[in-house]
């Protein structure tokens, strides 16, 4: 393949692959009686495993990666982590199973005497991971900011890096 073919070759599928890519959709909202500038610092309190019978298949290293980028994104965005935080950060995960019915519209018609509907139902399952991140005043314990968001579970194990690519879009209206 000569050279010219290449580089008009190359970057046409590099684009056609980057479009066909989903991005997240996140939900945020913020209390606006509440300045985000005015935090300076902030705790990270991951959910209690042992208190909640229906989350015994949440994997607990997830939690612990979740934390860690959580400490990561907000170190980046200049708040300090403190014992005594003026923000407590607070996430949760779940995740939603849905069942989609699809058919195939197929033929009708008489075979012999009886009417005959060649129609195929399937069902798929689909699950979909959830995480919500709640910022909570300190002082109040309302909710200041809010991020919602539901993703495909990769094929393979969640790893730091996804986690933190994840996390780092979800925060990235905050503030």
């Amino acid at each position: 393949m000569n050279l010219k073919l290449k580089t008009i070759l190359i970057p046409f599928f590099i684009l056609l692959f980057s479009s066909c890519a989903t991005t997240l959709k996140v939900q945020s909202d913020s209390d606006k009686e509440y300045s985000l500038s005015s935090y300076k610092t902030f705790s990270v309190i991951p959910p209690n495993l042992e208190e909640q019978d229906d989350l015994i298949s949440i994997n607990p290293i997830l939690i612990q990666r979740i934390s860690r980028s959580l400490n990561s994104v907000l170190t980046q965005k200049g708040l300090t982590k403190s014992d005594n935080a003026d923000v407590l950060v607070k996430f949760y995960l779940g995740t939603a199973r849905e069942v989609e019915r699809s058919s195939d519209l197929g033929g009708y018609g008489y075979y012999g005497s009886r009417y005959f509907d060649s129609r195929d139902q399937r069902y798929v399952r689909s699950e979909k991971d959830e995480i919500a991140i709640r910022f909570h005043d300190s002082k109040t314990n309302d909710v200041v900011w809010y991020a919602f968001t539901r993703f495909t579970r990769p094929s393979d194990q969640y790893d730091q890096g996804s986690v933190n690519a994840l996390v780092e879009t979800v925060l990235s209206s905050f503030n």
